[in-house]
């Protein structure tokens, strides 16, 4: 009913321009009730794999840092579990025929189930990757749910304490009607603290996307290796 009314709000309202801050003014004024709706914005973003920047931003500038924070988190991490979920349906089984005729992804896939909880922090840590497309490439592994879940809450912990940050930093509601998010204007920002938070987050995403690499590759080494001993084996029981 929250997302049916502030449709009918923006609809009936004819300045589009200040929609962003309308639309924040009118969900402050909600209360628990206004989280709760954003909580579950969250939830329908992470679905549909849409950008949640400036939602996490306005989370900031009306509940505050650590409301923001868990509201963003709960929210988006219950959009990825769902979204988890359907792609086990569609391609987890999929996964497993292919499995049974290359031998070599089934034990990597088998690894990967083992170190799942380093990886899915990694790849959320890690810049550039895509938030759907890391959601439905769990679920076809053999990642368990619980793992996702706490792995995806851990690794999109600082992307969210960024953008909160920056909601905090707003001086006025009306500053999200024409606020740009991008790397550029985060960077040049005259707010130190910021900046700081900014080229520490930057810093934690590369260095865990060569961290991620790293690991893949490892696992893949040990996936190849695993199998030419268990060929070796074949061959000696043959003789």
């Amino acid at each position: 009913m929250f997302i049916v009314g502030l449709g009918l709000f923006f609809f009936l309202n004819e300045d589009y321009k200040e929609f962003p801050a309308q639309a924040a003014t009118f969900i402050r004024d909600l209360g628990w009730k206004g989280m709760f709706l954003y909580g579950t914005l969250y939830f329908l973003l992470g679905i549909f794999s849409l950008p949640a920047s400036l939602i996490t931003i306005s989370a900031g500038y009306l509940f505050g840092f650590f409301p923001g924070i868990l509201i963003a988190n709960i929210g988006s991490t219950l959009g990825a579990a769902l979204m988890f979920l359907v792609g086990r349906f569609l391609f987890r089984g999929f996964v497993e025929r292919q499995e049974e005729k290359f031998g070599f992804l089934k034990t990597f896939d088998a690894l990967v189930e083992k170190r799942g909880l380093k990886i899915v922090i990694l790849t959320r840590l890690a810049i550039f990757m895509p938030y759907g497309l890391l959601n439905y490439g769990f679920s076809a592994s053999k990642i368990k749910l619980g793992v996702f879940v706490v792995g995806s809450i851990l690794g999109m912990l600082p992307g969210s304490i960024l953008y909160v940050i920056i909601g905090t930093s707003l001086e006025n509601i009306s500053d999200m009607a024409s606020i740009q998010i991008n790397p550029s204007t985060i960077a040049q920002s005259h707010n130190q603290n910021l900046q700081v938070w900014y080229v520490l987050i930057m810093g934690i995403g590369l260095i865990s996307m060569l961290i991620l690499v790293y690991y893949l590759g490892k696992i893949s080494t040990l996936a190849l290796k695993s199998m030419g001993k268990n060929q070796d084996e074949i061959k000696s029981d043959g003789n």
